[in-house]
C-alpha cells in the first residue's frame, strides 16, 4: 500500500507522464468553466484564441563578501512542451508516424516495460499449477526496442485520434446546498464524489443542453459555455514536456513547413514554452531554499515563504483565429502583460555557506550522528551569513526523497521490527537498527507482497525538507549557562570573581510527606572542586555552581531575563513555520525547575532563538533580530531593502563585556579547540535525551552543541553548531566543538582579522 510513495523510478515516470497532465487538465476545466466564465466564453468559442502569457518566476540570489558578485541559488530554465488538439487533427496516423521518432525515449519506455514485466512475473509466480506456471513463464519476455517503439507509436496515434474526453472535472469541493441541488436533477452521465467533486462523462450524457441549463443555475455561469464543455471535445493533450532543444527545433521546422502547405496536416500540434525551476548550486542551502512543486508553487523555505513575491502574475492574450489556428489581424485582441516575479537576494554569503556545509557534512559522518545544523550570523546586524543542515536534498529532484528500496530484515533480527497503531487503518512499521539508544527507520509494507518491506532510500524520507534550525526545539544543555550567568551579572547578583563552595551534590525540592528531597543536582563528571569563581563555573561547566547562580536570581527575575532574551517568542527571522520554544511561566516552577533551567534543562529552544539571544552577549548587550532576506527587487524596478533591527537592550554594556571575557577564558580552557592566532568567546553543551521519561546516557543519546563568537574585541561572526545524537563520542566539546573550530578558523581568515594572540 505504501509502495506507491516512491517505490521506483517507474512511479516517478508514471507521475510525470500521466498523473500531472491529468491534474493540469482538470484544473483548466475548473478554472475556465466554473471560476472564470468570461475567459471560458472566449477560449471555448471556435473562432477565438486564448493564450496565457506565463510570468517568469523571480530568482533567489546570494552574494560573495569579497567580490560582491551575485550567484543564483534558484533561477529558471525554459523548455518546450508539445501538446495536441485532437479535434483539429485530420490524419492521426500520419502525425503519429512523424512525431513518434522525436518523442520516443527508449530509456523511459524500457523502464515502463520492465515494471510491467516484473508485475506480470510476480503474478505468474502465484499460479499453483506448475506446468501452467512454467508455460506462462516461458512465454513471458521483455520486449525489444523495436517492439517498444511500435507500441509507443500505436499509443500516440490512439491519443491523437481521441476527440472526446472520457471524463471531465466540472467542480471541486461543492458545498452541501450545491450537492443537494445536483442530486435532485437525477441526470445520467454525472458523478458526485464523497468529497464534493462533480465529474461528467460526456459519452453518457443523454441531453447535454438540458444538463448544462440545470448546472448553469447552480454555478451561475453561461449555459451555452457549459454545454460546449459537456461535449467533451479533447482540446488539450500533453504529448511530452521538457523537450530537448534540438528535438524541439526539429519539430518546429516540421510545423513551420507544414503551415506553408495549402492543406496543412499538423495544425492541431503546438509547442509551448514552459518555465522550470533550476537550482544551479544543487544541494547548497536546500532547507533554506525549499523547492517549487510540479504545479509551480513554492514549498518550504524561501520558495514557500515568499511564493507570492516570486510567482508574479500571468498575462492574457486573446484574438480571433481562423480554421487553421492562425491569428486574424483584424480581429479584436485583448492583451494583459505578464508581470514577472520579484528577485530575492539573501543575506547568505556563498563562500561561508559552502565552507560551513563542507565542515558540517564531514562532522556528521565522522561522528556517526543522525544530523547536524549550523547557523552563522553577524551579531552586530543579525544578518544570517550561513544556515546549513545535513543531510539535505537536491531541490532539482526533490521527489527523490520519497524513493523506496527493498529492505531485507535478517532472520535473527526479526524481533527488532515494531508496529505502532496496529489497531488503526494506518499502522506504522519501525525497524530498530539499535534498541538502546534507539536508532530506527520507518518501513513500508506492500499489501501485494506479504512479509516484504521497503524503506526510504535516504532512511528519513521527506524529513529532510524540515529546517530544524527554526522548526525543531531541544534542551540546549550547558550552552545555556552563559545566558543565566549574564542575567546574574547584569542584575548585580554575582561578579566574575564571586565564589561559592562546590563540596558535593545539591538537593532540591524538599518533600514534606517523605521528609526527604526529591532530586539531587550533580556535576556531569561527579567531581567537586571546592571554592570556585563564576568564571571557573563556566570553564568547568559546573552544574552545582549554576544552582548557586539560579538561587541568587530567583524565579521571577530569571524569567524576566529569559523573556527579554526572546525565549517566549519567535524570532521572525524571515521564514515561515518558525516555532516557539517551551518555557513555562515562573510562578509554576519548582526549585528543581528553576535551577535546571540555569544549565539548559527543563527549557526547550530552537537554534535560531539561541543565536538571537547570543547576539546580546556579543553586541554590547543589544539583541539583534536575525534576518535572511537582504532585498526584494520587483519587476517595475523598485527595491525593498531589509535593514538590521534592534529587538531590545537586554544587558548593560559592561555586563556583556564581562560575559564575553568569561567565555573567552572558557574557550581557552578547551585545549584542543584553541586557535593559534585568535581568541574567541565560546561554550560547549551536551544535552540529554529521554526515553519513557528517563534520561539516557552514553554515545548516541545526546544533542551536542557549541556556540561561539569572535573576534572578542569586535565580533563579526557568531556560530551555533548542533549535532544530533553523535555515536563515536557523546560530548559537545568533542563533536560540535571541532566543527566550530574549523568554521571559526575559516572566518578569521575570510575576514582578514589580524591576530590578537602574541
Amino acid at each position: 500500500m505504501q509502495r506507491n510513495k516512491g517505490l521506483s523510478r517507474f512511479h516517478l515516470i508514471f507521475l510525470l507522464l500521466f498523473l500531472i497532465p491529468g491534474i493540469i487538465i482538470a484544473r483548466l476545466f475548473w478554472l475556465q468553466v466554473i471560476r472564470h466564465s468570461y475567459y471560458t466564453q472566449i477560449a471555448q468559442t471556435e473562432q477565438q484564441g486564448y493564450t496565457t502569457l506565463p510570468a517568469r518566476r523571480g530568482e533567489i540570489l546570494i552574494q560573495d563578501y569579497h567580490s560582491g558578485e551575485e550567484y543564483k541559488l534558484a533561477t529558471n530554465t525554459t523548455l518546450n512542451m508539445i501538446y495536441a488538439d485532437p479535434t483539429l487533427i485530420e490524419d492521426p496516423q500520419l502525425v503519429a508516424e512523424t512525431l513518434a521518432p522525436f518523442l520516443f525515449d527508449p530509456e523511459i519506455e524500457e523502464e515502463l516495460a520492465r515494471q510491467r514485466y516484473e508485475d506480470e512475473l510476480e503474478s505468474l509466480m502465484q499460479i499453483e499449477n506448475e506446468a501452467l506456471r512454467e508455460e506462462a513463464l516461458d512465454a513471458l519476455k521483455m520486449p525489444d526496442e523495436e517492439t517498444l517503439f511500435s507500441s509507443f507509436e500505436e499509443n500516440l496515434e490512439s491519443t491523437l485520434a481521441k476527440r472526446t474526453r472520457d471524463i471531465i472535472l466540472i467542480a471541486e469541493d461543492l458545498d452541501t446546498e450545491a450537492q443537494k441541488a445536483i442530486k435532485s436533477f437525477s441526470m445520467t452521465g454525472f458523478e458526485l464524489s464523497e468529497n464534493g467533486n462533480l465529474y461528467a462523462y460526456p459519452n453518457k450524457i443523454q441531453d447535454k443542453a438540458r444538463a448544462a441549463s440545470k448546472l448553469a443555475d447552480v454555478f451561475d455561469v453561461n449555459a451555452g459555455d457549459l454545454e460546449r464543455i459537456l461535449l467533451g471535445k479533447n482540446r488539450y493533450v500533453i504529448l511530452k514536456r521538457k523537450l530537448d532543444p534540438e528535438i524541439s527545433n526539429e519539430i518546429e521546422s516540421i510545423l513551420e513547413e507544414d503551415r506553408k502547405l495549402e492543406e496543412p496536416m499538423f495544425i492541431g500540434i503546438r509547442l509551448q514554452e514552459e518555465y522550470f525551476r533550476f537550482y544551479p548550486e544543487q544541494e547548497l542551502a536546500s532547507q533554506v531554499l525549499g523547492y517549487v512543486n510540479s504545479a509551480g508553487y513554492g514549498q518550504y523555505g524561501i520558495e514557500g515563504s515568499y511564493d507570492k513575491y516570486l510567482q508574479g502574475k500571468d498575462g492574457i492574450f486573446t484574438s480571433q483565429i481562423d480554421a487553421y489556428g492562425n491569428q486574424i489581424t483584424v480581429g479584436e485582441s485583448v492583451i494583459e502583460d505578464a508581470v514577472n516575479g520579484a528577485n530575492i537576494t539573501l543575506t547568505l554569503d556563498r563562500a561561508i555557506q559552502l565552507q560551513v556545509e563542507k565542515a558540517l557534512s564531514a562532522g556528521v559522518e565522522s561522528y556517526n550522528a543522525d544530523s547536524g545544523q549550523v547557523i552563522v550570523m553577524n551579531p552586530q546586524t543579525g544578518a544570517i551569513l550561513a544556515m546549513a543542515q545535513y543531510p539535505g536534498f537536491n531541490p532539482n529532484s526533490y521527489g527523490e526523497v520519497f524513493n523506496l528500496v527493498k529492505f531485507e530484515i535478517p532472520e535473527d533480527e526479526k524481533d527488532k521490527l515494531y508496529v505502532t497503531g496496529e489497531d488503526t487503518d494506518n499502522p506504522r512499521y519501525w525497524f530498530y537498527k539499535q534498541i538502546d539508544p534507539a536508532v530506527r527507520i520507518e518501513l513500508f509494507l506492500n499489501e501485494e507482497e506479504p512479509g516484504v518491506y521497503y524503506a526510504y532510500e535516504n532512511e528519513v524520507g521527506p524529513e529532510v525538507y524540515k529546517n530544524k534550525m527554526i522548526q525543531e526545539i531541544y534542551e540546549p544543555g550547558s550552552i545555556f549557562k552563559p545566558i543565566a550567568m549574564s542575567a546574574a551579572l547584569d542584575s548585580g547578583e554575582v561578579t566574575p570573581n564571586t565564589t561559592f563552595l562546590d563540596d558535593g551534590p545539591v538537593k532540591v525540592d524538599y518533600n514534606a510527606n517523605t521528609g526527604e528531597y526529591d532530586f539531587e543536582i550533580d556535576n556531569f563528571d561527579k567531581k567537586h572542586l571546592g571554592i570556585q569563581t563564576m568564571t571557573q563555573v563556566l570553564e568547568k561547566s559546573n552544574n552545582v555552581g549554576m544552582v548557586f547562580v539560579a538561587r541568587k536570581l530567583g524565579a521571577a527575575l530569571y524569567y524576566s531575563y529569559l523573556k527579554a532574551f526572546g525565549f517566549t517568542n519567535r524570532t521572525d527571522m524571515g521564514l515561515d513555520d518558525e516555532v516557539i520554544g517551551a518555557l513555562s511561566y515562573y510562578d509554576s516552577w519548582t526549585e528543581s525547575e528553576l535551577v535546571t533551567k540555569a544549565f539548559g534543562q527543563g527549557i526547550a529552544v530552537t537554534p535560531i532563538q539561541l543565536a538571537q539571544a547570543y547576539t546580546a552577549l556579543a553586541n554590547k548587550g543589544t539583541m539583534m533580530r536575525p534576518y535572511i532576506v537582504s532585498k526584494i527587487s520587483y519587476a517595475d524596478g523598485s527595491i525593498e531593502n531589509f535593514e538590521p533591527e534592534v529587538v531590545r537592550q537586554v544587558l548593560k554594556e559592561e555586563s556583556a563585556d564581562m560575559i564575553t571575557a568569561m567565555l573567552t577564558a572558557t574557550s581557552e580552557s578547551y585545549l584542543s579547540l584553541k586557535l593559534d592566532k585568535h581568541y574567541f568567546a565560546g561554550k560547549s553543551g551536551t544535552a540529554q535525551t529521554y526515553k519513557w521519561g528517563q534520561a539516557l546516557s552514553g554515545p548516541g543519546t545526546t544533542i551536542a552543541s557549541f556556540v561561539g563568537y569572535g573576534p572578542v574585541e569586535d565580533p563579526q561572526f557568531l556560530v551555533v553548531v548542533k549535532i544530533d545524537r553523535p555515536r563515536t563520542v557523546e560530548w559537545g566539546a568533542s563533536t560540535a566543538g571541532p566543527i566550530f573550530k574549523e568554521i571559526a578558523g575559516f572566518l578569521f581568515d575570510y575576514y582578514n582579522v589580524p591576530p590578537d594572540k602574541i
